[in-house]
């Protein structure tokens, strides 16, 4: 017998049955067959073919879907029997996947046609009629069923209950008179008996539940059993059916294969011949005419390997949305990963990085000696990315074009979250718990369990978590939620549906079913088209530019610039893109870059693989002259990085030198040293060896240098990817040295919407000496703006003031600038503007050019909207205001406290824009200390002044308390550690909000380990 309906876990959440489970279990029966039937979608079917194929096993491919019969639902099952109806259970999947209606039996009876098998399920008239014993509507209802499909089959539920045994044999016996068949249908829903439980879970997490509530299902016995299992529940005849059917299913998973679209070429040209006429045309424009033998060398090799494995069209088509990209005026990455070591790719204006010029290989890109797709990733600016993509989606067609699915799963905190809400644990005890798991990437229940004593005493001290973890474990890593790839795309000259199921998930396009790491297989390129700040930056900053310099072209700014290299010795970095984190700051500090060069090497060495040779690389560059080659040969190869290889390309090249591999020899080599994969690596190492003795080294050398390949090989980074993001840092520090102003207006805009790092980018305004203007319902607009070297706070900026607002204030005030303040709110209140964004303005600061403290204009509000209903006057439905109706009413006139003042200005900021609270404390008490920002750089004794935004309680490992406490004054934030000594006496004083003094000793990570504080008790 033959199981043929299981749900694996890809019905998201109404399974825990992963697709592994599923064929090992299988083949483990010693089942010759497996099938996968998901709830409407086709999510697993190319995991369960690769599977299937490893174990040996054949696969069946169906999908269940419930269809409306009669105005009731039916589940039915359909089974491929071969291609043509695999093809109509994609068609059948992206129908109610992206509807999410549920077919009409006309549509179902379309789909089934002679390719598959139909296997009638529960629900409808048929189940009503036999449980009321109704003969004639259930023998109407089989005969219609019979004659709609070419190949139908009747389920037999399965159940040990003796109710359920009656009706199947009932069921039968209709069938059977109506001269139909019917198979038994053990339908599986989780491997082993003991998972119902785990079954229910997920149910309760799919349906929002607790196991308390009675209403979450119950489903026993949905586990894969066993041929002898099955023969105890069902007739022969019956388990018979089922290897019958097994025999019809043949579907050939290989024959599923697509291509990338062809390229329409202008006047029918031949893709190949277009492609070498457009690269031969961009080299002589790149090099100004000035061709050397080694360009015209490299560009044959390369376009002759490109048409050889026929991608002609591939490059062609990205060319395409390029250009397009860059006649809408949408600038360009200068490249991305391997694709900028090629030079058609240079030639084309797809990649705008030299490759000979920077000793970049066209092999790490595509290798003619190990066939993969190419893969061109592009950097567009995060503001016009989705042009491009819809571009492309117009000219290839929507049947051609799709998203890439991917799945959230249960990691292990949301499993933990998940499964406590269902076990019904409250809220603040699951956050305890997730809270004592450690994050890292990648960090697993297990793992988590092994590393954090905190969590393990949490499970094994009480039963309630033990049983927790015990579920979490067993449901970690399962599918939780569909999503989108973030910027991949794939193409097809087929249409999708042709090849792979498809699913709407977000309303532009439709997305894969398949995830994918399986589409490359199937002839489906995949395209990243990625949105990127920090081009978003450079494009606005360059067309301020071009106001005042027109003819100003960011590509062709000098590398050799000093302002720039001051800019980024000097660790400068904020808003430089990959130089600002701290670890990066750090690194640039060591380095001192005074060449690109050294900014290309400070991005490939600050990787978690690469990291492990910079004190070599540091140490070898202090001493350039004392450096020693293994042969000569090497010089030319690792000069440029002080005899450490920390290039992949390096290895590549250091291969081809001594052991006269081909550059594509040496990149399998590369990949089969970073993959560690054994195997592979004996039988090249011994060709290593073996070329080079060839070329007349000794055994001794060869061995030596192949493990000093060897040695850095996993540890190396892909140059080419390095150049093209080490020319975008280039770029935003040049920018940000040369044109400050405008820099800083871009990167501001480019965090609206983020309190902190607007917050950060404006003390960097400010240390610069750069004027922020307070926001201003006269002058300010959406965004910061540039005005003389002053940039001006944006309305956005402010919370409760949406764009809409914002667009009715700019409307009226181009008819003039608003004049007082009972001015603003007469005629903004006839715009439909409510009193809360009038409320936050004058919070903001937008009102203060009115002359009034904030305090009385808030206090006079409620006097200026009555004034405003009297001034407005309706005529034919339109709205006026006639400020000579009546006298404006008397402002009130309050005193107002500096700090509330600055306390309701960060309430609707989210920072503090004026003057910062804590100065007018320590003006008060007349404190005078350091700065935070300069304590942290003392690494030594320290006496500080601050406010505390955040406490945070820890247990050592012998079970004391200690805190983690963050303070903040006006130069920014500083961690301060309370060990359990000290934390015991002054737990109850280190409260939010509270002003404290603290001695203390800063280490090397800019924390400070205090031993002594004193809160000011009259902060006020």
């Amino acid at each position: 017998m033959i199981h043929l309906h299981a749900r694996s876990s890809y019905s998201l959440l109404n399974s825990t049955l992963t697709i592994q489970q599923l064929v090992q279990k299988s083949k483990a029966l010693n089942f010759s067959c497996c099938a996968l039937t998901d709830s409407d979608v086709l999510f697993g079917a190319f995991e369960f073919y690769q599977a299937c194929i490893d174990a040996k096993i054949k696969p069946i491919y169906g999908i269940e879907v419930g269809c409306e019969v009669n105005n009731e639902t039916v589940n039915f099952l359909l089974l491929a029997k071969n291609n043509n109806g695999y093809r109509n259970c994609i068609l059948c999947s992206s129908i109610v996947s992206n509807s999410a209606n549920k077919l009409s039996l006309e549509q179902l009876k379309e789909f089934a046609v002679d390719n598959v098998v139909v296997i009638y399920g529960e629900g409808g008239i048929l189940e009503s009629s036999l449980v009321n014993e109704n003969d004639a509507l259930c023998t109407q209802q089989i005969k219609e069923m019979l004659s709609m499909f070419d190949d139908c089959v009747f389920a037999l539920s399965l159940n040990d209950a003796s109710y359920w045994q009656i009706k199947n044999q009932m069921l039968k016996r209709k069938v059977l008179e109506c001269g139909g068949r019917t198979v038994a249908l053990s339908k599986i829903y989780y491997e082993k008996e003991e998972d119902a439980i785990c079954y229910k879970i997920v149910s309760g997490i799919r349906l929002g539940k607790t196991l308390n509530d009675y209403s979450l299902p119950s489903i026993q016995g949905r586990h894969i059993r066993s041929a002898k299992e099955m023969e105890d529940l069902y007739d022969q005849d019956d388990l018979l059916e089922t290897e019958k059917i097994a025999e019809r299913c043949n579907v050939s998973f290989e024959s599923f294969h697509t291509s990338i679209p062809k390229f329409k070429t202008p006047n029918k040209i031949d893709g190949k011949n277009y492609l070498t006429q457009m690269c031969i045309a961009g080299l002589k424009k790149r090099l100004d005419n000035q061709i050397t033998k080694e360009y015209t060398d490299r560009l044959k090799y390369e376009l002759d390997v490109i048409i050889s494995m026929h991608f002609e069209d591939y490059f062609l088509i990205v060319y395409d949305f390029i250009r397009f990209a860059k006649k809408q005026g949408i600038y360009v990455g200068p490249g991305r990963g391997s694709a900028a070591g090629s030079l058609v790719a240079y030639c084309l204006g797809i990649t705008h990085v030299n490759p000979i010029q920077h000793n970049l290989l066209f092999e790490r890109f595509l290798n003619p000696e190990r066939i993969s797709m190419p893969d061109i990733d592009t950097d567009f600016p995060d503001d016009r990315r989705d042009e491009v993509i819809q571009y492309v989606y117009e000219t290839y067609g929507k049947e051609h074009i799709a998203h890439i699915i991917t799945f959230g799963t249960l990691g292990a905190k949301q499993v933990l979250r998940d499964v406590g809400r269902v076990l019904d644990i409250p809220l603040r005890e699951i956050d305890m718990i997730c809270k004592a798991v450690p994050f890292a990437p990648k960090m697993t229940l297990k793992k988590a369990y092994e590393e954090s004593s905190v969590l393990r005493q949490y499970i094994d001290a009480d039963k309630r978590f033990t049983e927790l973890f015990k579920y979490a474990l067993k449901l970690e890593g399962l599918p939780r939620h569909a999503s989108t790839h973030a910027a991949g795309i794939v193409m097809s000259s087929k249409e999708l549906n042709e090849v792979i199921p498809t699913i709407q998930i977000e309303q532009d396009m439709v997305s894969t079913q398949y995830t994918m790491e399986y589409l490359e297989s199937m002839g489906l390129i995949k395209m990243d088209f990625l949105g990127l700040r920090n081009l978003t930056i450079i494009d606005q900053v360059v067309d301020r530019i071009k106001l005042e310099q027109p003819d100003f072209n960011i590509l062709q700014i000098p590398l050799d610039n000093k302002q720039t290299y001051d800019l980024i010795k000097k660790v400068d970095t904020v808003g430089v893109f990959q130089l600002e984190s701290s670890g990066m700051k750090s690194l640039v500090r060591k380095m001192e870059p005074t060449r690109f060069e050294d900014i290309v090497a400070t991005i490939a060495l600050f990787r978690p693989g690469p990291m492990e040779n910079i004190p070599l690389y540091l140490e070898a560059r202090k001493k350039e002259n004392e450096i020693t080659y293994l042969h000569p040969s090497l010089e030319a190869i690792l000069k440029d990085t002080y005899g450490i290889m920390i290039y992949q390309e390096q290895t590549m090249q250091v291969a081809q030198v001594m052991a006269g591999f081909s550059l594509g020899k040496a990149d399998i080599l590369r990949k089969a040293m970073s993959k560690k994969k054994i195997t592979d690596l004996k039988l090249l190492e011994e060709d290593f060896i073996q070329g080079c003795l060839n070329n007349g080294h000794s055994n001794a050398l060869a061995h030596e240098i192949f493990e000093l390949i060897l040695k850095f090989a996993g540890y190396g980074f892909n140059k080419a990817h390095s150049v093209a993001y080490g020319l975008i840092a280039y770029q935003t520090a040049y920018l940000k040295a040369n044109y400050p102003y405008e820099f800083y207006c871009a990167l501001l805009n480019s965090v609206i919407g983020s309190e902190s790092k607007t917050a950060e980018y404006l003390d960097e305004c400010r240390k610069k000496e750069i004027v922020i203007l307070s926001p201003s319902v006269n002058q300010s607009t959406m965004t910061f703006d540039l005005n003389d070297h002053q940039i001006r706070f944006p309305l956005l900026a402010i919370k409760n003031v949406g764009g809409s607002a914002i667009y009715e204030i700019m409307e009226e005030r181009s008819k003039g600038l608003f004049t007082d303040f009972h001015d603003f709110v007469a005629r903004i209140m006839t715009k439909k503007v409510t009193r809360k964004v009038i409320e936050c303005l004058i919070d903001a600061g937008a009102l203060d050019e009115f002359k009034i403290n904030r305090k009385s204009m808030q206090a006079s509000l409620d006097d200026a909207i009555r004034y405003a209903d009297l001034v407005r006057i309706e005529t034919d439905g339109q709205a006026r205001i006639d400020l000579g109706l009546v006298s404006k009413p008397v402002l009130y006139q309050i005193k107002e406290d500096p700090i509330e003042r600055s306390e309701r200005e960060k309430n609707v900021l989210g920072f503090y824009l004026g003057s910062h609270p804590i100065l007018q404390i320590k003006k008060k008490h007349s404190i005078l200390v350091e700065p935070l920002v300069k304590l942290r750089r003392t690494h030594g004794f320290v006496k500080g002044f601050c406010c505390i935004s955040r406490v945070r309680q820890h247990r050592t490992k012998k079970g004391d308390l200690m805190a983690f406490v963050v303070g903040y004054d006006e130069s920014g934030e500083m961690d301060l550690v309370f060990m359990p000594n000290i934390y015991q006496k002054v737990q109850a004083q280190l409260n939010k909000g509270k002003y404290i003094y603290f001695d203390g000793k800063v280490d090397e990570k800019e924390s400070c380990l205090v031993n002594k504080i004193q809160v000011l008790e009259d902060d006020k």
